[in-house]
């Protein structure tokens, strides 16, 4: 189960983080409240304001994160049952998930479809970029006033400025993610239910399980089953009022505390940690190495020199640096699970044992989560 915290360090903000989570930097859009960029009520109305905003999230320019890769290794090995994914952005797709392997439980920009019920014509992915062959403007541009305007100006700068129209009916077109006030996808009611119950290890990464149904999912496993959240923060602790509907909350701290373990950290280093533990620490860096120098080849070779083919983090460019310094910070015997000569002889931090979670005060339910849409479902991790 993995969140917004899973992709913060390819560039793309959480929701709810405070200063830097997208709800806190929205006063451009002039908005009656953040959330309602993501309400299909406004949307339908204002659309303006998210095609604004998903100009800035748009798949194509963030490269997968460890993280990412992490899973990947998982599913490479055979260990993956299902990745539940409250993200948007299309990085689980890009790392090479398998899709059958993947649950994007709030959709994802990798679809879109006419909002009209009478028409639901769908788009993919290039299309709704505008990048068409031979340099022609997409249908929805076609007419425009501001046609002649169109070359030399990037796709994505004209995504910024107009909204995209059905080439059917010029309905509204909007891309499959999940806006408050939707329901989420058949296929998640649809695999939870046999999914759930097969599971081993929970891993839950970089959400901060805020947000219906999909936090739910964590009571959902086997009651032998062992809960690991790698997050910035304790979440998804028992609730007095989640109690009463149902959904058991995660025990990391209390006496009778025998299953969960926060690992309190980036997600990033939390996964190198976790890959050193098995063996798999050099797998993992020399995936996350080629993986990244096939994405810049082929950026370059569709891009030209375009400078702005990729928005990165400054050591992001880098892989080498990049995994050097998570590995850096995975030394640190406070936040790594790393050190396995520490983690068996302390039962607070094995799988089995209580899960003291390292000198950080509990911080149920808070953090910095995306909605149900979400560009990530999830903090700041």
């Amino acid at each position: 189960m993995v969140g917004a915290g899973i992709s913060t360090s390819a560039g793309i903000p959480d929701f709810r983080s405070p200063g830097t989570g997208l709800y806190s930097n929205l006063q451009s859009y002039n908005l009656p409240y953040p959330e309602a960029i993501f309400e299909i009520g406004f949307f339908k109305k204002h659309p303006e304001p998210f095609f604004a905003l998903a100009r800035e999230l748009y798949p194509g320019q963030f490269k997968p994160t460890v993280c990412h890769y992490f899973m990947r290794l998982l599913q490479d090995k055979g260990l993956l049952l299902r990745c539940y994914t409250q993200n948007i952005d299309t990085l689980e797709r890009v790392a090479g998930l398998d899709p059958e392997l993947l649950v994007e439980a709030h959709g994802t920009f990798f679809t879109s479809h006419c909002l009209r019920p009478s028409c639901r014509q769908p788009y993919g992915l290039a299309w709704m970029r505008g990048r068409g062959g031979s340099g022609d403007p997409p249908e929805w541009l076609r007419g425009c006033s501001s046609l002649c305007c169109y070359k030399g100006v990037t796709a994505e700068r004209i995504f910024s400025s107009l909204v995209p129209k059905c080439e059917k009916c010029q309905g509204l077109v909007k891309p499959d993610i999940v806006f408050f006030g939707e329901n989420l996808p058949s296929r998640f009611f649809a695999l939870l239910e046999s999914d759930f119950e097969k599971v081993d290890l929970l891993l839950i990464m970089g959400t901060s399980l805020q947000v219906q149904p999909f936090a739910s999912l964590i009571s959902r496993v086997p009651t032998n089953t062992p809960r690991l959240l790698i997050n910035k923060e304790k979440t998804g602790q028992s609730d007095p009022l989640m109690s009463l509907m149902g959904f058991g909350g995660m025990d990391f701290d209390s006496d009778k505390a025998y299953r969960d373990v926060a690992w309190l950290g980036d997600c990033d280093s939390g996964c190198l940690a976790l890959a050193e533990l098995l063996g798999w620490k050099e797998d993992l860096e020399e995936l996350v190495r080629r993986e990244h120098a096939a994405i810049d080849a082929k950026g370059e070779d569709k891009d030209g020199a375009d400078p702005q083919k990729h928005r990165e983090d400054k050591d992001e460019g880098d892989p080498r640096k990049s995994l050097g310094d998570k590995v850096k910070t995975q030394r640190d015997p406070e936040k790594s699970l790393g050190n396995t000569e520490k983690t068996q002889s302390d039962p607070k931090k094995s799988l089995g044992g209580k899960a003291k979670a390292q000198n950080d005060p509990e911080k149920p339910w808070e953090g910095s989560e995306d909605p149900p849409h979400s560009t990530g479902g999830a903090t700041q991790n």
